[in-house]
Order: structure tokens, then C-alpha cells, then sequence
């Protein structure tokens, strides 16, 4: 058993997290650390934390992407409100066609902005709110569904595979007891 103490006030640390421990302790009550087990116990722990860490760094980059999709789509009704408005400029009902395509860019926005606290959370409502967009344009106008099909499979693609990552970086946090 190895625990580094500090002689000056007695206080030991855990020699994976660092953090203060009782020394009457089993495990590490913040990361899970065997403070009491074989060397090869501890060996195997902090192995598979340090595999952990770099699954989390990976899945971080793919969250990112993610959350890089929520701007994307922000960027795209803000262009797609522009352009609408520029060929409906005359219309009456400019405003009509125009609003909802800003509204749904600062949704966008915001989302894509929370994803650092909460990433499962907005990934899934962008998700479902982009899924409800596309569904209400097919009803209004079934062309818009092949339209650009290429572009909202690529989306869709980015958005479940954010989802995935999160799931999975909520898995390994819990496993690791990780903040």
C-alpha cells in the first residue's frame, strides 16, 4: 500500500486523484482508487483509467463535432432566412416565412452553446427539434423532403453520432467516478 502522506498536518492523498482520504478507507471515495489493494490492483486501476481518459478525449472531439453541427444549423436558417427574405421582400407575409427561420437559429445557437454543460441533453433536443422541422416542411410541402437530402442525412449523421458519444462519456464518467 502506497499513500502519500503529508507529515506537517497528516493528511493522506490518494495517489491517483489526489484528494484527501481517510486512511481507515478501502477505496478512494472520489475516484475509486483500491487505497488498500495489491499493487497489481492499483496498477490495473490506474491502466484503466488512463485508457478511459483517452476513449474520453476521443469521444470529446465527437461531441465537439456535435456541437459544431448545432452552430451549423444555426448558420443554415440564418442564410435560409436571408435568402427567403430577399425573394419574399414585397410579400405581405415576409415576416411569416422569415421569423420562425431566426427564431429556430437562436435555438440552434443556444443549444449548440449548452452542449459544453449538458451535452446529451441539447444534442437530443437539436436532434428531435431538427427531426420536428423537417417533418413540418414535408407536411407543408412534400418537396422539401427530397430537397437537400443529402445535406440533412449528413446532419442527422453528425447529431446521432454526438448522441452516441455523450451516452458513452456519461458511461465512462460514471465508471471512474470522474467530474
Amino acid at each position: 500500500m502506497d499513500i502519500t502522506t503529508n507529515p506537517a498536518d497528516g493528511t493522506a492523498l490518494c495517489n491517483s486523484c489526489f484528494t484527501k482520504i481517510d486512511l481507515n478507507d478501502q477505496f478512494c471515495n472520489n475516484c475509486g482508487y483500491p487505497l488498500k489493494g495489491t499493487e497489481e490492483e492499483q496498477r490495473i486501476f490506474q491502466s484503466t483509467r488512463v485508457v478511459n481518459e483517452i476513449d474520453m478525449a476521443d469521444y470529446k472531439k465527437k461531441l465537439t463535432n456535435a456541437a459544431n453541427t448545432l452552430y451549423y444549423l444555426c448558420g443554415i436558417f440564418v442564410v435560409y432566412g436571408l435568402i427567403t427574405f430577399f425573394l419574399k421582400k414585397d410579400d405581405d407575409d415576409v415576416l411569416a416565412y422569415v421569423l420562425p427561420n431566426f427564431i429556430l437559429a437562436i435555438v440552434f445557437l443556444a443549444l449548440g452553446g449548452y452542449t459544453k454543460k449538458k451535452p446529451l441533453a441539447c444534442l437530443i433536443s437539436g436532434f428531435s427539434l431538427y427531426i420536428i422541422v423537417l417533418v413540418l416542411n414535408a407536411v407543408s410541402s412534400p418537396a422539401t423532403l427530397i430537397q437537400g437530402i443529402f445535406v440533412k442525412v449528413i446532419i442527422i449523421g453528425f447529431l446521432v453520432r454526438g448522441i452516441k458519444s455523450a451516452i458513452e462519456v456519461d458511461r465512462i464518467k460514471k465508471e471512474n467516478n470522474l467530474a
